[in-house]
């Protein structure tokens, strides 16, 4: 569409159906109910009607989103379709209800019309005498979608107001999409539904009493066909909750969580301590019984308690192993993991976690024996003891030239005149704007752009000036790194107290393409922030090895290593 042409005819008095346009519909239901499902049908033949009428325009088809949710475009397919179809010329002009079915949210609405404009598309908006083409219908709209998107606040509050008189009046509160039950809406009471109900029960016997894992049990039961009550295959989180909910065992319980944010439907849940829960099995018959449902839960909060604190304390995994969490990969920082590929274990390997979760196509970083490894430390230790001094020499003399210049001072300048330099941009950009000569959608995309530069500028600029400061007083924290290092190496350490003592990190890559040339970087003492400093290896050295199986006609094969050793403070 020539919005310049259209707008100018429309001005001239012209109605919009005079114009000859490619025309498409846009309707939505924000749920499934039957009476919804009317509505919709009724809007879809509606327009279709409507522009089919019409001899000077084309009905191209339309786009429909049944049961979503208007208050945000993620899971609205045919809508992402109906923009993506826009952009690639298909219509001219969508026509839609109103504004609440396009989008309920402010932001969404004004930021959609803007995009279909640049594309060369309005939108008609029939209930609301919107049309976008025209020059103040962004003022209407804003006005218009602000009333719509608060009119789902109210009714958020509303339905809140609804649920909390519900608890306190004791009414069960849900759908009929707990398993094992159904809800009897006209008496308020629920109904065993016995064959779920065994179910149930053989669930809970499998968990607490025969001490199955909740993924056997989802494997058995998927395995014989037994699907939920929605018709889907059993995950583990089903079974989970089902053992947590306290009605199983006949007991009331309601606001165990609260949707705290009407527009991203973000939702809190509360401790078990906070819900409202009481005995009831007059109208929540139980299909366990309680030392059952107990004896479930206490096994389910171990296990959950266990995972928590595994979760929390890395250092369950960290010291697992000799090299655990110290092995990264030089490609995606992601963590190495160790694999016996023999059963007499003779052939431990630590390979990258991402190519054993995702293969080759995602990762191919070399793989690295455990025995190379520790053949390469045994001859750094023998080095550093040999030539402990000169290395801690050059440990001091490094650092304190890192204190003295460092050349940070021109990087925090050059930072800070490009962040002067892209607010003059921004200026002459608004100048632009203002006198006609960008459209309102280039002037946002540039000026966005703009604003990302001048943030990761900024952040650029904190790091630099934290890192500055850290420097200070870099002389007295070397000296104190070399006096712990030549108590744990003069010692004549093993191996194992040298690598879990002082071993960091170790960043394995590739060398011109080939997985059998490898580079290690390791890192002694290591901290996050030394990746940032231009660190000068105090130890170099080539390695190489014989890999082969047996002596009976197995290929043997060379790799090598370079070796990089670095302290840091």
């Amino acid at each position: 569409m020539d919005l310049y042409t259209v707008r100018k005819q429309l001005n001239m008095g012209m109605p919009l159906t005079s114009i000859k346009l490619r025309v498409t519909d846009y309707a939505r239901v924000s749920t499934d109910h039957l009476e919804q499902k009317k509505s919709l049908q009724n809007q879809v033949e509606h327009f279709e009607q409507y522009i089919k009428e019409n001899p000077n325009w084309t009905y191209v088809g339309g786009y429909v989103d049944d049961g979503i949710t208007g208050t945000s475009d993620v899971k609205r397919d045919n809508f992402m379709k109906m923009i993506e179809d826009a952009r690639s010329g298909k219509f001219d002009l969508i026509v839609t209800k109103e504004i609440s079915r396009f989008s309920r949210n402010t932001l969404d609405s004004i930021k959609y019309t803007r995009e279909l404009l640049s594309y060369g598309v309005a939108v008609l908006f029939v209930n609301d005498n919107i049309n976008t083409v025209m020059p103040d219908s962004e003022l209407r709209l804003t006005i218009m979608a602000s009333m719509a998107q608060d009119e789902i606040r109210r009714l958020s509050e509303r339905v809140k107001f609804g649920m909390n008189r519900a608890i306190e009046r004791g009414e069960i509160l849900g759908n009929d999409l707990l398993y094992g039950y159904k809800k009897d809406k006209d008496i308020g009471v629920l109904n065993i539904i016995e064959e779920e109900a065994k179910v149930v029960r053989r669930i809970y016997e499998l968990y607490a009493v025969d001490e199955l894992s909740l993924s056997k049990i989802v494997k058995t039961l998927n395995s014989e066909g037994l699907k939920t009550c929605q018709g889907k295959k059993w995950v583990i989180s089903t079974i989970s909750r089902m053992i947590e909910n306290p009605k199983y065992k006949g007991y009331y319980c309601a606001r165990k969580s609260e949707i705290v944010d009407y527009m991203t439907k973000k939702i809190k849940y509360f401790e078990k301590d906070d819900w409202i829960i009481y005995e009831d099995k007059t109208r929540i018959p139980p299909i366990i019984d309680e030392e059952l449902w107990d004896r479930a839960n206490t096994r389910l909060l171990k296990r959950k308690k266990t995972f928590s604190e595994r979760k929390e304390d890395k250092s369950i995994y960290k010291d697992r192993y000799l090299y655990s969490a110290k092995i990264f990969c030089g490609q995606h920082n992601a963590v190495f993991h160790r694999r016996e590929f023999r059963k007499n274990k003779k052939d431990i390997t630590w390979v990258c976690s991402l190519y054993l979760k995702n293969g080759k196509t995602t990762c191919d970083s070399p793989n690295i024996r455990e025995s190379e490894l520790d053949a390469i430390f045994r001859d750094l230790i023998s080095k550093l003891q040999i030539d402990l001094n000169e290395v801690i020499d050059i440990l001091m003399n490094y650092y304190k030239h890192l204190e003295i210049d460092t050349g940070i001072d021109e990087e925090i300048l050059s930072r800070e005149r490009g962040i002067n330099n892209l607010y003059d941009k921004k200026d002459k950009l608004l100048e632009l704007s203002l006198q006609g000569s960008l459209s309102n959608t280039e002037f946002y995309e540039r000026n966005n752009s703009f604003n990302e530069k001048i943030k990761a500028l900024e952040n650029e600029l904190d790091s630099l000036k934290n890192y500055k400061e850290k420097l200070k007083g870099t002389t007295d924290k070397t000296k104190e790194l070399a006096e712990n290092i030549k108590q744990k190496v003069k010692s004549k350490p093993t191996i194992n107290k040298i690598i879990s003592s002082l071993l960091e990190r170790i960043v394995v890559s590739k060398i011109c393409n080939n997985k059998n040339n490898m580079e290690l970087n390791i890192y002694l003492s290591y901290k996050e922030d030394d990746e940032k400093k231009k660190l000068q290896p105090i130890l170099r050295s080539s390695y190489e090895f014989k890999r082969g199986y047996d002596t009976r006609g197995t290929k043997r094969y060379k790799v090598y290593y370079q070796v990089n050793c670095y302290f840091c403070l």
